[in-house]
């Protein structure tokens, strides 16, 4: 096996093998998301590479991990090397709640490429025993050209190159790997140049045939169509599948509502903040009788740090600036970010990009790829709302804001449209029509449920259902009817999606609250357009308040708002429990990671003990391919007078440890003359005689030692299997 990797036949093996896993790799541009292709085939080539030239295992380790790092650090972190393993770090502590939880979805782009660098990492592994040590390759090859196929088939994939590839180059090292394994059996004879004319030949013969002969059309019908057919049919019964799902914390497709909420504590992210309000991350704006939908638009404003965010507001409304920090537990690829956002505040060189149509803001780098962030501070504005202001409001002018933001299913049961009018009835601006229906909820025995929440059936409306029928549910049910009923009178409004404030922590000297927002603080509200305003929040779900300010027309100074209701009271946590918090700057990235392990559940403690546990049990398995290793780094450097009877006494345990015991009552000189007969050589010998003068005749060898500590070297290093 050894002479066969380091020949030019191993070579060109490995070349084949590269290029087998390089075939896998090459569509995933044109079928998926997936960019920067390159920087996986180069780290298959790595892999390849460190193999042909035999490096030791953890020499191979390290080339491997640094170079995971480094590809992470240029596609995502941007940052020094440090930084880069501490966020590699985080990254993989963060993750252990969303895989315990089974939140794929969740998963963020650093991590999701990190999975795959180690997937390559086991696959190249398991290609090269198939080629050296079983000598067989026909499943993989299968393997590919049915993946090759498929992609070819269903999707945009070209496979024409890529089969006809796979059918020279295959059909090659398939024969080529028979012909290896006859001459193991001395089957065959010495014939090389025989065997590759024959198999060039006949290769090339059957292609020659396959591109002259005639081309029949095909007989069966296009199985896309047909699978397009079928999810057509089906495509109802699947929704209401999807809406079945049971919700946790933030999610991103609301096109189906209902079912129930399931509380989960997972810490989001911690704030150090002046004020209290929601959270934002985006808007939506088509209701579709089930859930809703965001308008298809791929205008994006960019926007640089320190630079104006967005027009939020109008001349009307009272504002004060204030600042806070954020720091991220979970990696979205979104800001997350309060009413009337002006600035962000982040090290590296990021370009923001808000999509106009839902307000979701993306970091970037200045390639347009997503750059998650972890800590970040925000300049933002804080308004109060007069409410004589919100009364003398004028009717709305802009037509196509007007109608975009009153748009309703043509199939609104009538009954919603009636409530509707029949709660305004009587009021005569739009701040009091807007107000009726946000109290209309509280005054009208609907209640705040989690559990037992209803899912619309195939002719039912989400709406509907919820305030004629079951009225009851969470937040999502009483926004999404608000937002409903006001556009069912012409007003404009919209749903917004986020967080709340959260549970407060600890307040700072500094006059700053610490806030901890977790899975459970994920909630919807509505937001209205008001004229010489802007948006103004409402909030219309039972238990909750608004949390920003509306002053009456004879109030001299600010009101204090109303504590917001998130949850039940809950005994506060003391901050070095939760965030290792600096009074003079953004948390470091090992601050994040006391962070991340004092936020961790028992269940995820567990998991991470266990999955600690089977890295340990790993190590244990794999000892022989690392541990010599180690031993031969430790004695490298070693310098004292029973360093020649260590350096033996360890080559015995490295020995039995592979398997070659020595029996009770044989000398050690029957001992190495067996460990020679076994390797071929007579290095444990001259070992073992050079040991007996150390022992019995108490010389010392320290001069004949540096001449043979090469032949212990090798003894140690043919230990690894």
């Amino acid at each position: 096996m050894v002479y066969t990797e380091r020949s030019i036949k191993g070579l060109v093996l490995y070349g084949f093998a590269f290029w087998l896993l390089a075939e896998w790799l090459m569509p995933l541009e044109t079928v998926s998301d997936t960019r920067n292709i390159g920087i996986f085939i180069l780290f298959v080539a790595l892999c390849f590479l460190l193999y042909f030239l035999r490096v030791p295992f953890w020499i191979r380790v390290l080339f491997k991990a640094g170079y995971i790092v480094y590809a992470l650090n240029v596609l995502f972190f941007h940052g020094p090397w440090s930084e880069a393993i501490l966020s590699l770090l985080f990254e993989m502590i963060s993750h252990i709640s969303v895989i315990s939880q089974f939140r794929w979805t969740e998963l963020t782009n650093p991590f999701r490429s990190f999975l795959f660098f180690l997937l390559l990492w086991i696959t190249a592994y398991l290609i090269r025993y198939w080629l050296f040590a079983q000598k067989r390759l026909f499943l993989f090859y299968a393997m590919t050209v049915t993946y090759i196929a498929v992609l070819d088939t269903f999707t945009a994939f070209q496979g024409n190159g890529a089969i006809v590839r796979l059918v020279v180059f295959g059909f090659f090292l398939l024969s080529w790997l028979h012909d290896e394994r006859l001459r193991e059996k001395e089957i065959a004879v010495n014939r090389t140049r025989t065997w590759a004319a024959a198999c060039i030949g006949l290769i090339g013969l059957s292609i020659a045939m396959g591109y002259m002969a005639p081309k029949h059309p095909p007989k069966w019908p296009d199985p896309v169509a047909f699978v397009k057919s079928y999810a057509t049919h089906h495509e109802q019964e699947q929704e209401r599948q999807k809406a079945l799902v049971k919700k946790v914390g933030y999610g991103y497709n609301d096109s189906r509502l209902g079912g129930p909420f399931i509380a989960d504590d997972t810490v989001v992210f911690m704030a150090e903040d002046e004020k209290r309000h929601y959270w934002r991350v985006e808007t939506k704006d088509i209701y579709t009788g089930k859930g809703w939908k965001e308008t298809d638009s791929v205008q994006v404003k960019t926007f640089e740090k320190e630079n104006n965010v967005h027009q939020w507001f109008e001349g009307n409304a009272k504002k004060e600036v204030f600042t806070a920090k954020v720091n991220m537990f979970q990696g979205y690829s979104h800001l997350i970010y309060p009413l009337g956002l002006k600035a962000v505040n982040v090290s590296g060189d990021i370009v923001f990009r808000l999509q106009v149509g839902t307000e979701r803001i993306y970091p970037t780098d200045r390639s347009a790829y997503i750059v998650p962030l972890r800590t970040y501070e925000l300049t933002y504005e804080y308004p109060t709302f007069a409410i004589d202001k919100l009364n003398a409001a004028p009717t709305v002018q802009d037509e196509q804001l007007v109608k975009r933001y009153t748009q309703l299913p043509a199939n609104l049961p009538k009954r919603v449209r009636e409530l509707a009018q029949q709660i305004t009835k009587g009021k005569t601006t739009q701040y009091e029509k807007t107000k009726a229906i946000e109290q209309y909820f509280h005054l009208n025995g609907y209640l705040y449920e989690t559990k037992d929440v209803a899912v619309p059936g195939e002719n039912d409306d989400y709406v509907d259902q919820f305030l004629f029928e079951t009225k009851k549910g969470y937040c999502d049910n009483f926004s999404t009817a608000m937002v409903v009923l006001l556009r069912s009178v012409g007003i404009p409004a919209r749903w917004v999606k986020g967080y709340t404030s959260g549970q407060l922590m600890e307040e700072t000297k500094e006059g700053k609250n610490i806030y901890q927002i977790t899975n459970n603080n994920a909630h919807s509200w509505v937001e209205v357009y008001f004229a010489g305003t802007g948006w103004v929040p409402f909030e219309p779900t039972q238990g909750f308040s608004n949390p920003y300010s509306f002053t009456e027309p004879q109030s001299v100074s600010e009101p204090t708002p109303v504590p917001q209701r998130t949850q039940p009271e809950q005994k506060r946590t003391p901050l070095n429990d939760v965030l290792k918090h600096e009074n003079t700057s953004s948390p470091s990235v090992k601050d994040k990671l006391t962070a991340s392990f004092a936020a961790l559940s028992w269940k995820e403690i567990v998991m991470g003990m266990l999955i600690l546990l089977g890295v340990v049990l790993l190590l244990y398995k794999t000892r022989r391919k690392w541990w010599p290793y180690i031993t031969l780094l430790l004695f490298t450097y070693k310098q004292d007078d029973q360093m020649f009877t260590k350096a033996y006494l360890s080559l015995l345990r490295h020995l039995d440890d592979y398997g070659l015991k020595r029996k009770n009552g044989q000398t050690l000189r029957q001992y190495a003359a067996y460990v020679d007969d076994w390797f071929g050589t007579n290095e444990m010998s001259r070992l073992t005689l050079l040991y007996e003068k150390v022992v019995y005749q108490k010389e010392n060898v320290h001069t004949e030692w540096t001449q043979v500590k090469e032949l212990w070297e090798n003894l140690i290093k043919k230990t690894v299997s």
